[in-house]
């Protein structure tokens, strides 16, 4: 039996790994050459040049920074939880912080009225932040919450602090989640609020909190940069 056949290993991987080494040379923050001058200098297309770039932006060795590619910073790691992003980005040694996007007033919808617990027609706060890590904008996070079950929640919340421990505040207890996971590209308005390119894969968690009596805390959507964050999770049997 004759032994199998390498696996063909494509231009771009090439290049891909010729990029990577060269910059191990250079600091985070500091540019990369054009896709021509990369192209010129391996003697290949702009477009082979283009997938190796690509395959470094996933990976977190390179950054968009407008019309500029530059070496990334190592990635964000963030632990599946149930707690407050900032907290744990400030254990880590890591500034954190929150930009406002704005409070909506909703009325909740068969699906949302279903996820909390609520009749359909009920009021509901929607909170909009951008999330930040080292002063750059890592995540879009979208939190919708029973508006009677929080009042003056709006009016008295500094956005810039932990939701989570607002409300544990108020005597409520974060007991457990049911969290979603998918990948999916962020929508023009999505991509303005993160400043990426709207090719820039992102991670998307759905989740659902309830307190110590089983009661439905909060609906949570968070858009996460998948070329800045990755995640981890604890498993035990």
């Amino acid at each position: 039996m004759s032994a199998a056949a390498e696996p063909r290993v494509l231009k771009h991987q090439v290049v891909r790994a010729q990029i990577e080494k060269s910059l191990d040379g250079l600091a985070p923050g500091d540019p990369v050459p054009s896709e021509r001058e990369l192209a010129e200098r391996h003697l290949v297309a702009r477009e082979t040049v283009r997938q190796a770039l690509r395959e470094l932006l996933l990976a977190g060795r390179v950054e968009r920074r407008g019309r500029t590619t530059v070496v990334g910073r190592p990635k964000v790691v963030q632990p599946l939880m149930i707690g407050s992003y900032t907290e744990d980005a400030l254990a880590r040694g890591r500034t954190a912080g929150r930009i406002l996007v704005g409070w909506t007033d909703l009325v909740a919808d068969d699906q949302l009225a279903e996820q909390l617990a609520i009749p359909v027609g009920s009021p509901v706060l929607e909170l909009e932040r951008i999330l930040t890590t080292d002063d750059t904008r890592v995540g879009l996070e979208t939190t919708r919450l029973p508006a009677e079950r929080y009042p003056g929640l709006a009016t008295n919340f500094d956005h810039r602090s932990s939701l989570y421990a607002e409300i544990q505040a108020r005597g409520i207890e974060f007991a457990r989640t049911t969290e979603v996971i998918e990948t999916t590209l962020p929508d023009a308005r999505e991509a303005a609020l993160l400043t990426v390119d709207a090719r820039t894969p992102m991670f998307l968690l759905n989740r659902v909190s309830y307190d110590q009596n089983d009661v439905p805390i909060e609906q949570r959507r968070s858009l996460y940069r998948g070329d800045r964050m990755t995640f981890t999770a604890r498993l035990t049997a």
